[in-house]
């Protein structure tokens, strides 16, 4: 055999082996105008997606909504999905994303997620350098680049030009590595990267295991994980949706409906913190103001529900998971005690007005009568005297109402 030959193949499969195609993609909430359901012509600078790769990726999907929502969902149409197209990005680093997909989801209770799709080339992984490209507030991050290209269009269904929400989704495949050697060097990075983590001091072994115990992958070679900052899809070389997708510069087939499930729980937290925020900033000041209030939330806590996901297996473990990592599971019971706050503070308003109302008439009819018994006896007595009469019923009904209110209170704060 060939020794030099076999040496050259050896230091390839090395070189493969320490390689990894990243992708991101990068989910921003928002909400959205009364009457504004979609953007209805594609924005100026969007060029549409190349063929075959958008038919391909437009198979894909809904090949993966069907199985992750289940036909009763999708027949309800509360989602809807727009395609804008690709943007350019400036190229800072020959192994930086070059490029932007562009998609608008919408939801019938008036909530919107941008979805970013941001491929990049094959090259080490290196969980610092992605960190800093997922920052959208780092002035030269591919992040925060798209973003300044969606700020006027987020403005025009919004009304503002800022996101709610942030949520970016990092795809990592290992096309020539086996996933548990490759873990035992790169478990640390992992976990960083899906923290969003800038310190350079090592995580302690324990917590790195314990966030890897929270995988949620059901294939072997594969890792699922979501955190508070960040989730990560990552697989090894057994992925076999990854030729395919990088030769496209698509998302991998096989991390459709984790992405899919992650838009979801996006919608979810946007459909209730539009909901806490109208319970807090926009309180009722009538009975029927509540009464609107109620209904309102109460149809958006039924889209909520409606956008909750229990269809498979793989769906109930990532919905569950997510909705108490993101906070969901929290912010649902913050807008119903939020609500029942609401609804007690305004009924018991209202029922202190209605005992006030009760105090009154009882004095005014309480006067009145006895105003009128003053009437008979001055009129026995003074037949002919008009003045006296009304003198006698006028000052009874004085006199009897402010014994009548003296008596009242006392009753009232005893």
């Amino acid at each position: 055999m060939d020794r030099p030959a076999t040496a050259a193949r050896s230091s390839v499969a090395a070189v493969d082996a320490e390689l990894s195609l990243p992708g991101f993609a990068l989910l921003f909430s928002t909400s959205l105008l009364p009457g504004v359901t979609r953007l209805n012509a594609r924005p100026a600078g969007f060029a549409p997606l190349p063929e075959p790769g958008a038919s391909q990726l437009a198979q894909w999907r809904d090949a993966a909504q069907a199985h992750v929502l289940g036909p009763a969902f999708l027949q309800a149409a509360r989602l809807s999905r727009t395609d804008l197209g690709r943007i350019a990005l400036p190229q800072a680093a020959p192994e930086a994303p070059r490029h932007a997909d562009i998609a608008l989801l919408t939801h019938v209770a008036g909530v919107a997620v941008w979805e970013v799709w941001l491929p990049a080339p094959s090259q080490p992984f290196d969980a610092q350098r992605w960190t800093d490209w997922l920052d959208p507030d780092a002035h030269d991050s591919p992040a925060a680049l798209v973003w300044r290209q969606l700020a006027p269009l987020n403005q025009a269904i919004s009304g503002r030009a800022n996101f709610s929400a942030y949520l970016p989704l990092s795809v990592i495949r290992l096309p020539g590595a086996v996933l548990d050697g490759w873990l035992t060097e790169h478990a640390e990075q992992v976990i960083a990267l899906l923290w969003r983590d800038r310190l350079s001091r090592a995580l302690k072994p324990e917590v790195v295991g314990g966030e890897l115990a929270r995988d949620t992958c059901a294939r072997v070679g594969g890792i699922t994980l979501i955190g508070r900052r960040s989730a990560l899809d990552l697989h090894d070389r057994r992925d076999d949706s990854v030729a395919q997708a990088q030769a496209l510069d698509l998302p991998p087939r096989s991390t459709l409906p984790f992405l899919i499930t992650l838009e979801l729980l996006c919608i979810e937290r946007a459909v209730l913190q539009g909901l806490y925020d109208r319970l807090t900033h926009a309180g009722p000041h009538s009975i029927d103001d509540l009464l609107a209030l109620k209904k309102e939330v109460m149809d958006g806590l039924e889209e909520f529900y409606g956008a909750t996901l229990a269809s498979t297996r793989f769906n109930d473990v990532v919905a569950e998971q997510g909705e108490t990592v993101l906070g969901i599971t929290d912010l649902f019971d913050a807008v119903t005690d939020r609500l029942d706050l609401v609804s007690f503070t305004l009924t018991t308003e209202y029922q202190q007005r209605m005992t006030a109302l009760q105090f009154w008439l009882t004095v005014v009819f309480g006067a009145t009568e006895i105003g009128f018994i003053a009437t008979s006896i001055a009129t026995w007595y003074y037949r002919s005297g008009l003045g006296v009469v009304l003198a006698w019923t006028v000052g009874a009904a004085v006199v009897s109402g402010g014994v009548l209110v003296a008596l009242l209170r006392r009753r009232l704060r005893d």
